[in-house]
């Protein structure tokens, strides 16, 4: 009779030392930074805005160590010489593919500051060209 107590005292040990246990339920953050314009989806720094629509634009994917970036060649506003896109398909991510892009050259604040790679871009449309 002594054991039934024992194993009874331990099972009640038990289940009350994991009822007041809950389990995190992960929340959707939000991003740190939203942009002001509601046509961009991307992480953009606060204040950010659609400074140019640029469409139908053919152009290469040229990869520099990790990033992948268009070149951007006759496109006046783009100071780097590269379009930088926030939201490039695991497709479009080799080096020297071809494609025809439309999107939006993004700008905010203190971007003249940045030592940026490329020009901050997101796309709305990506063509493959063969």
């Amino acid at each position: 009779m002594k054991s039934y107590y024992f194993y009874a005292a331990i099972l009640t040990a038990l289940l009350l030392s994991t009822a007041g246990c809950d389990k995190a339920v992960p929340q959707k953050a939000e991003p740190e930074v939203v942009p002001s314009d509601i046509r961009l989806t991307c992480s953009w720094p606060s204040s950010s805005n659609v400074d140019s629509v640029i469409t139908e634009y053919t152009t290469e994917v040229v990869q520099v160590g990790d990033l992948f970036m268009l070149k951007s060649t006759g496109i006046g506003k783009v100071h780097t010489g590269y379009l930088g896109p926030c939201n490039l398909p695991a497709a479009a991510k080799k080096n020297g593919l071809a494609v025809k892009v439309s999107g939006y050259l993004v700008t905010f604040p203190d971007i003249a500051e940045k030592d940026l790679a490329a020009d901050p871009f997101e796309l709305t449309l990506v063509e493959y060209i063969r």
